[in-house]
């Protein structure tokens, strides 16, 4: 059982951090409920596991490692499952028009993920790394990649073929 001074540092601690578990996991997941699920099991996840904590100056990184293993278990487990939403309509085109969001969900899992963290969390490629346990080269790499095939896929067609 948490001390009634740890259950006042835990909620400080992840109230600020709200928004960025909901964006980091949506990033993942694609999906509003699946992120809100994964955000606040993390945040349970996190709270039962607090004594494991040995450095609290390392809690951010630590509750967002939690998130990504959520949303992996959460992918994981939808893996096995086709959502009838999700099955081509007869006869269905597909569109020409491509729009940001619609490039970045076909962006990898991790790809959307270092992105997310990078440009709209405010985290550095060390922290990144850091956090996903990967060399800081690969989130280079990974955010690189990530530039230039949003920026291909969403330049003009003609330009895009005069490139190739």
């Amino acid at each position: 059982m948490h001390s009634p001074k740890d259950k006042q540092w835990f909620t400080e601690q992840v109230r600020p951090m709200l928004d960025t578990l909901y964006r980091t996991a949506y990033a993942l997941l694609q999906n509003d409920a699946d992120a809100q699920d994964a955000a606040q099991s993390s945040v349970e996840q996190a709270y039962t596991a607090l004594g494991s904590l040995k450095d609290r100056s390392k809690f951010r990184p630590w509750l967002l490692r939690i998130l990504k293993n959520e949303c992996y278990r959460i992918l994981r487990v939808k893996k096995r499952v086709i959502p009838f939403d999700d099955l081509p309509e007869t006869g269905s085109q597909p569109t020409d028009t491509l729009d940001l969001k619609t490039a970045f969900l076909r962006l990898s899992a991790e790809s959307r993920l270092s992105v997310t963290l990078y440009y709209f969390e405010g985290y550095s490629i060390e922290e990144i790394a850091a956090l996903l346990r990967e060399p800081v080269g690969t989130v280079k790499s990974r955010l690189s990649r990530a530039r230039k095939t949003l920026r291909r896929e969403l330049s003009d067609p003609e330009v895009s073929h005069a490139e190739n």
